[in-house]
């Protein structure tokens, strides 16, 4: 981790202040965030970044992880689709669909019922948008009334 902390403070490997890093650099830490040691809510606290186009950053690199890493970044890509106007929700979208229905379906569930008792509409309907391309129907769920929710996205 030492050796990431060491990067990150370098311009070029700031994620959390710079937008423009280059693929290089991102897949770099990629690989660096992808072992299993890492503790990835300290790296991707979306606190710690200054602004929401940086947010991209964090996709980059998920993009870049090897498939069973990717698994566990599931909670950033649904946090992403809170509102369709920040600068990453359609990439979370994307990298979200290019997963297998039967690796997220369960976290997809857990963010759903969330968003219904937090009374998120709009969440419900960026969860909506991915379930869609995915072609998840009720019966994908555990609990098929889940599926029932999405009726209170808010677009």
């Amino acid at each position: 981790m030492a050796q990431i902390d060491e990067l990150l403070k370098m311009n070029e490997y700031n994620i959390y202040l710079n937008a423009n890093i280059s693929s290089e650099r991102l897949n770099e830490l990629a690989n660096y965030l992808s072992e299993e040691n890492i503790d990835l809510p300290n790296y991707f606290s979306l606190t710690k970044f200054a602004n929401k186009f940086c947010w991209n950053n964090i996709i980059l690199i998920i993009k870049e992880m090897e498939y069973p890493q990717k698994l566990r970044c599931l909670s950033y890509l649904f946090e992403f689709l809170k509102d369709i106007n920040w600068p990453v929700f359609h990439e979370a979208v994307s990298v979200l669909v290019s997963f297998n229905k039967n690796d997220i379906i369960t976290y997809m569930e857990k963010c759903l019922q969330q968003a219904y008792i937090e009374e998120d509409g709009m969440w419900i309907s960026g969860i909506y948008m991915v379930a869609q391309d995915m072609d998840i129907q009720p019966s994908d769920f555990k609990d098929d009334k889940t599926f029932g929710f999405f009726e209170h996205g808010d677009f």
